[in-house]
């Protein structure tokens, strides 16, 4: 797996190989971007399910300033660690190893300008998450979230202050981009 673009394009990084955590390909991961933007100039993203921390560390090397990257397995934690330790970029990142309803908690009084879910496909409440972010407030009018996942799993197109801007599938994986209004 390689990070696609930025900074520290073609850099390859570790993946987590647990049979808990499903790894965003590459294709999949430049289609998100193409989805949300390119590129950044600043900011702060939340990979809420980071397994890897592919999502965050490609949000990094495309501009982001500073990401948190939780999991709930520590092992995923670690290999996020190894990944920022390789890119040498550890000193911008957060790693939380949390439940994702107590790392929301956690971060509350941050303001987050994108968030990655990608939850277990086990996990279809999508609207809960969502709901549970946008309660605690972790991201200004504007905040956008990238949602994978299982392409037959429902959606709803408003959840509290956030409407469903994009909505496409690769494969078996559909996309959710959400902004909140």
């Amino acid at each position: 797996m390689r990070i696609n673009a930025g900074k520290f394009r073609n850099h390859n990084i570790l993946m987590t190989n647990l049979p808990t955590t499903r790894e965003t390909s590459d294709k999949v991961r430049q289609a998100i971007f193409n989805l949300i933007g390119q590129f950044f100039d600043g900011g702060i993203a939340l990979d809420l399910f980071a397994g890897s921390g592919a999502m965050g560390l490609e949000a990094y090397s495309r501009g982001i300033s500073h990401v948190y990257l939780n999991d709930l397995n520590k092992k995923a934690i670690d290999v996020c660690r190894a990944n920022a330790i390789k890119l040498k970029c550890e000193n911008d990142i957060t790693f939380l190893n949390l439940d994702y309803k107590d790392c929301i908690k956690r971060l509350s009084d941050k303001k987050i300008d994108l968030i990655f879910l990608d939850p277990p496909y086990a996990m279809q409440n999508i609207d809960e998450i969502i709901s549970l972010i946008d309660d605690n407030n972790l991201q200004n009018s504007g905040g956008i979230i990238s949602f994978e996942m299982e392409k037959n799993t429902k959606c709803s197109n408003n959840i509290g202050s956030y409407v469903l801007q994009k909505d496409r599938s690769y494969g078996i994986k559909r996309v959710c981009i959400f902004k909140k209004e």
